[in-house]
């Protein structure tokens, strides 16, 4: 984690700058800066806007199943709320997406998870019903089809292009299906084995999963994934809506590319295959109140003439690095794997008996269409991939920036 670290020491960079060029007497020049800025944005706006949709995701389930980030009574028509019986409800989730083909429209899976009815309504009005492609809740990426419509599609940019600093507009709908739009940048990468994310300053809406984020040439450079932190009782409008918030994150498209391929082209997305079966170890912290620290992954069952075998790991090794990454706990471990193509030789560390062990060994594809332990029964109330996801995220970015405050300098009373 200390590339991750000097990554969010990065992150105050903008901010510092943003600081020191206030300090200096130039209104007029700054004032017309921010006016060319907002012309380019309202230009972005209105050439892109055509190609972003809301995406509704209908579903009936029990009266006494409460979903978060849905609404029984956002529901698009009228006719649906009828369906439902005395202890059943149709409820709607409502999420964002936009046009990578002219008949195939990109939303977050955590918006589409479990639904048995998929509209899209374009931004002139129009709302049709959409076909499931695929979706994969590693990436947090849905593929859906309109048949029905011809949308104008996004200009993808170059990832490699996209750095610590840069504008971000984002661009999605409210769960109102009202269009949104707001201006960040990028405050820093966080980089996973074969696995990338942008953190934004950009204001996330409510039903922004799935909003396209554009650079200032209005080419795509990733999808809104979701808002650092849950909401917090007083982010609550008197009439029980959520409040804007800030601080977002978006899958880039480098890492979008592949998947998008892999679900236009089978439905799905090959997952690597280590077997083994893990849980979490850590050390009690000797401070009253004080967090344990997670150590990493301790092996309880290893599958005979698997990945893991091969590379000489055994029930008891307690794995501690993947790829040349920190492991932590079972489900990064977990999620690491996952994402790693089938095919590709990662290096595995491990603990055995107090002595360090290494080695090497070639990740095979999982069975199933999605790894086991992430599947679910969507009449469970269960956490949804894509937030969960980020949930570990800001756990580790503030663990970083308890960090960050430690180290600078106290004040002498």
């Amino acid at each position: 984690m200390k590339r991750l670290g000097s990554l969010a020491i990065g992150a105050w960079t903008p901010l510092l700058l943003a600081f020191l060029a206030a300090l200096v007497p130039s209104a007029p020049a700054a004032q017309g800066t921010l006016s060319a800025l907002q012309t380019d944005v309202d230009q972005i706006a209105r050439r892109a806007r055509p190609s972003v949709v809301t995406v509704f995701a209908q579903r009936m389930v029990s009266a006494r199943h409460a979903e978060p980030g849905s609404s029984a009574r956002s529901t698009p028509d009228a006719t649906s709320s009828k369906t439902a019986t005395a202890d059943r409800r149709m409820r709607t989730r409502v999420g964002s997406g936009f046009a990578v083909w002219e008949d195939a429209i990109v939303t977050t899976a955590s918006v589409v998870l479990g639904a048995d009815r998929l509209l899209v309504r374009a931004s002139n009005g129009i709302q049709v019903d959409a076909e499931l492609i695929g979706m994969d809740p590693i990436f947090n990426l849905a593929l859906l089809r309109v048949p029905s419509l011809r949308l104008p599609v996004l200009k993808f940019g170059d990832g490699g292009d996209t750095e610590v600093g840069d504008w971000v507009v984002s661009l999605g709908t409210s769960y109102r299906a009202q269009p949104t739009q707001s201006v960040g940048n990028v405050a820093y990468r966080y980089r996973e084995p074969h696995q990338s994310l942008l953190q934004l300053t950009n204001t996330v809406y409510p039903g922004n999963s799935g909003a396209a984020a554009l650079n200032p040439r209005g080419e795509l450079i990733g999808i809104v994934q979701g808002e650092l932190g849950p909401p917090e009782p007083e982010d609550r409008d008197p009439d029980g809506e959520r409040r804007p918030g800030g601080v977002s994150f978006a899958l880039p498209v480098e890492s979008m590319r592949p998947v998008l391929e892999s679900l236009r082209r089978e439905g799905r997305v090959r997952h690597g295959f280590l077997g083994v079966t893990t849980r979490a170890v850590s050390l009690q912290s000797d401070r009253e109140g004080g967090a344990p620290t997670p150590l990493g992954a301790l092996v309880e069952k290893v599958v005979p003439g698997g990945p893991a075998e091969q590379a000489g790991i055994r029930g008891g090794d307690l794995i501690v690095a993947y790829d040349r990454e920190r492991v932590e706990y079972p489900e990064q471990l977990a999620r690491w794997v996952a994402a790693t193509p089938p095919g590709n030789s990662v290096e595995l560390v491990w603990v055995r008996e107090e002595t360090g062990m290494n080695g090497r060994t070639v990740v095979t594809e999982s069975s199933g269409p999605m790894p086991n332990w992430i599947a679910r029964d969507p009449d469970l109330d269960l956490p949804e991939p894509g937030p969960a996801r980020i949930t570990e995220l800001e756990k580790e970015i503030r663990r970083l920036s308890d960090e960050l405050q430690r180290l600078k300098p106290r004040k002498s009373p």
